[in-house]
C-alpha cells in the first residue's frame, strides 16, 4: 500500500528525489534478476508475461540492457509482433475483436521461432503495425550464438503452448511475471487498485501509441480482464521471478496527461479513478528519465 499523502509531501519538497527513488526501486529488480540469470549460465530463453499495461516491454528492454552490460548478447521478441491481421481476427459475442486470446496470435510461427532459437537456428521475426492493424512488410533476423539469451515478452509468454516440445522447468528457460502489485491510498481513504492503475496506463498508451479513443479502450476493458483470467493467471505459478511495476510518483504523471478528460466519459471502470485523481495535486512540470517504464504509456519523457 502506498500512502499518497507521503508521496505528495516528498513531491512538494523534492520532486527529483521522489522520481529518482521510484526509478531506483524498479531498476533494482531488473538488476537483481539479470544478475541471477547471468550467474546461472544455462539460460537461453527468458519468457516475460503479465496482464495488460504491466510494463512488459520496458522490463524486457532494461533486462536486455543489463545482460548486455554483463557481456551477454540479448535478443528481444514481442509476441505482439505475431498477431494475425486485424481483418482476420475473430469477433467476440460482444462484437469486439478477440485480441487477447491465443486465437489472435500466429501460434505456429511463434512456437517455431522459440524452438529454433533454443536449438540455435536462425529465425526471421515479423513486425506488427498497430496503426494499420496488420503485419508490416519489414522483418529482422535473429542468429543465436551459444552464449546468447533471447527475451520473449507478451501476455501469453508463460503459456506452455508457446514452448512447443520444451517445458518451462527446462534449465534453459526462465519465466518472469510482471504486474503492478500495490494499491495507492488517497487521503480520503479511497484507493486505486493495481487493476485500475493498469487501466490508466492502457488509456494513455492506446491514445498515444495505438490510435484508440478513450471510449474504445473502455469498451474493450471488460474483455481484456476476462481474457487475463483465462490466458495469464493460470500460468503465473510457472514464473521463477515476480516483478512489481508500480512507481510511487506515476499518479502525478497521469494527472498531468489526462487532465479532466475522464469527466467527459463517465464509466463504471473510471468512476473511482476520476474521483481519486481529484485528490492528486498538480506539479508544474517534471522530467521522466528516458529509461523509465512510464514512457511505455505516455508520449515522450517531458510532461509540462
Amino acid at each position: 500500500m502506498i500512502e499518497w499523502s507521503k508521496v505528495e509531501q516528498l513531491a512538494n519538497k523534492h520532486l527529483s528525489a521522489l522520481i529518482y527513488n521510484s526509478e531506483y526501486n524498479f531498476d533494482s529488480q531488473v538488476i537483481s534478476i539479470a544478475d541471477k540469470i547471468f550467474a546461472d549460465k544455462s539460460t537461453k530463453m527468458i519468457m516475460i508475461a503479465g496482464p495488460s499495461a504491466s510494463g512488459k516491454t520496458t522490463f524486457a528492454n532494461l533486462l536486455a540492457d543489463r545482460l548486455e552490460f554483463l557481456g551477454v548478447k540479448a535478443h528481444r521478441i514481442s509476441t505482439d509482433d505475431y498477431f494475425i491481421d486485424r481483418d482476420k481476427t475473430a469477433v467476440l459475442p460482444s462484437g469486439l475483436l478477440d485480441m487477447d486470446s491465443l486465437n489472435s496470435i500466429d501460434v505456429k510461427l511463434l512456437t517455431y521461432t522459440i524452438e529454433s532459437i533454443i536449438e540455435g537456428r536462425p529465425v526471421v521475426v515479423p513486425r506488427f503495425d498497430f496503426i494499420e492493424g496488420r503485419r508490416a512488410g519489414d522483418t529482422r533476423e535473429i542468429v543465436p550464438e551459444s552464449a546468447d539469451i533471447t527475451i520473449v515478452e507478451g501476455i501469453h509468454a508463460l503459456n506452455p503452448v508457446l514452448l512447443g516440445k520444451y517445458e518451462m522447468h527446462d534449465d534453459r528457460i526462465v519465466g518472469v511475471y510482471i504486474s503492478p502489485r500495490r494499491d495507492f491510498k488517497l487521503p480520503s481513504g479511497r484507493t486505486i487498485a493495481p487493476v485500475e492503475l493498469r487501466l490508466l496506463r492502457r488509456i494513455l498508451r492506446d491514445h498515444y501509441s495505438r490510435g484508440h479513443s478513450l471510449q474504445n479502450t473502455l469498451a474493450q476493458w471488460s474483455e481484456v480482464l476476462k481474457a487475463e483470467r483465462v490466458n495469464i493467471y493460470p500460468f503465473v505459478h510457472l514464473a521463477s521471478y515476480t516483478v512489481d511495476s508500480v512507481y510511487d510518483y506515476e499518479l502525478l504523471v497521469y494527472k498531468r496527461c489526462l487532465g479532466n478528460s475522464l469527466d467527459a466519459v463517465p464509466h463504471k471502470w473510471t468512476d473511482n479513478i476520476r474521483e481519486a485523481l481529484k485528490e492528486v495535486g498538480e506539479v508544474p512540470d517534471m522530467i521522466i528519465p528516458e529509461t523509465s517504464l512510464l514512457n511505455e504509456f505516455i508520449k515522450g519523457g517531458r510532461i509540462e
